[in-house]
């Protein structure tokens, strides 16, 4: 196991994006006068198009959403470090990926307010904050519009496959935390969109989604176990181009016993997703000098060992957020290489 080195401090090439507690995008004006307002409804196109700028000929886009006890500052330090060692990580080990090609890679974070106590019930808090904004608020809507905007231009076959000779890029979702149910939810919406008189930016598809992504990668996610059989089923059904992968470990204490004690069944964080079942597949984290197999994500749902990795951690997460090793990038490489082969 290696810890990855580069704090990415100076890294400065992605986008940042914030949400308010009822799942609006907010635009931060003069930091230094407090100066923030909400992004109405008929002005999100063009919020994302000042906001978001992409590098020539990208590839590849990375959308990010934080977990649990980021506020601002973490999150945007969480987001240039995760962004910096992607980036290196491309660069510095392709030819471990040899049906990857050259990665030009684009990057998009999202913020919540996600910061509480950290105690039982300050973890309930958060909880019930990132369902109330997906489910009551409108995260659900903004992260939607986001996502189909990505994908607007994209030309894709009725199989969902991206015709990248029409100058098209992947989109892959990548959480931690709640953060992956901020992205499901989102994701779910393509896929069974709300009557409504505001309609989420979106491409017409002939893949009979209202946009596709192309993998969704979650750490330690903070949903129950089953919650890809009932609240996330919809995922299953077409927006998801690639597969879904799901890291867990034994010693996420926030996901085994917190999540357990307040929702009556561990998160899928602590043992992965066991439905449904037949969808579902399970592999071990791997060292980088091991290569994952081509059958390693040929399930809808990969579920990922990694409790030898990801470990340590304080008393009250215990491994929760310990996911800032080598192994992980050469996972969502692994991923990303084996999406792109597939297309």
């Amino acid at each position: 196991m290696t810890d990855l080195t580069l704090d990415g401090a100076n890294f400065s090439k992605f986008a940042m994006l914030y949400l308010d507690e009822t799942g609006r995008f907010i635009e931060i004006g003069d930091p230094n006068r407090d100066e923030a307002r909400s992004v109405e409804t008929d002005e999100l196109e063009r919020f994302l198009k000042r906001t978001i700028s992409l590098p020539k000929g990208v590839t590849d886009v990375f959308v990010w959403v934080h977990g649990w006890q980021n506020d601002e500052l973490r999150s945007v330090s969480t987001a240039k470090r995760l962004f910096a060692n992607l980036e290196d990580w491309f660069q510095r080990e392709s030819a471990r990926y040899p049906a990857l090609g050259t990665v030009v890679p684009g990057f998009v974070a999202v913020h919540w307010p996600s910061s509480s106590l950290p105690t039982l019930s300050g973890y309930k808090k958060i909880r019930d904050r990132a369902k109330r904004m997906t489910t009551q608020g409108e995260a659900e809507f903004f992260l939607a519009s986001l996502l189909g905007y990505l994908d607007r231009d994209n030309q894709r076959t009725p199989q969902r496959k991206l015709l990248k000779a029409k100058d098209g890029f992947y989109v892959h979702c990548l959480g931690h935390s709640f953060g992956g149910r901020f992205l499901a939810a989102a994701i779910k919406a393509a896929a069974t969109p709300v009557p409504q008189e505001r309609k989420i930016l979106a491409a017409h598809r002939e893949t009979g989604s209202a946009f596709n992504v192309d993998s969704l990668c979650v750490l330690q996610m903070a949903a129950g176990c089953r919650a890809f059989e009932s609240e996330f089923d919809a995922l299953l059904k077409g927006p998801i181009c690639g597969p879904i992968v799901l890291t867990n470990s034994s010693s996420d204490r926030a996901l085994c016993t917190w999540h357990s004690l307040s929702e009556g069944e561990p998160g899928i964080g602590c043992s992965g997703a066991i439905e449904p079942r037949d969808r579902i597949g399970s592999i071990n984290l791997l060292s980088i000098d091991t290569p994952y197999p081509a059958t390693a994500f040929n399930k809808d749902i990969t579920n990922v060992n990694a409790s030898e990795y990801f470990i340590g951690g304080g008393w009250i997460e215990g491994s929760h957020s310990q996911f800032w090793h080598t192994e992980t990038m050469h996972l969502i490489a692994s991923l990303v290489e084996q999406v792109r082969s597939a297309s």
